[in-house]
């Protein structure tokens, strides 16, 4: 899904899909954090591109909150440190 290079091509073509949109999504809720983080590195130099896509939105969208999630659980955790 990632390819072989930095270029993202097969990752950038599910993103725009009607279809393999979904799959990215599943993907990005069902792996483990260390592979969520690689794969939304890998998202994120695409997130400006993929809003002019109708299917992109999707991936954007899910990526805002994921980040969201993942910030409020930082903060959580900071909290129970302190």
């Amino acid at each position: 899904m990632l390819g072989l290079t930095d270029e993202n091509e097969p990752l950038q073509a599910m993103m725009k899909d009607q279809f393999a949109n979904y799959v990215v999504q599943k993907v990005l809720e069902t792996c483990d954090d260390q592979q969520r983080e690689l794969i939304l590195s890998r998202i994120k130099v695409h997130l400006n591109a993929l809003k002019k896509y109708t299917y992109g939105k999707h991936i954007v969208a899910r990526v805002e909150k994921l980040v969201a999630a993942g910030e409020r659980r930082i903060g959580t955790q900071s909290t129970y440190q302190s």
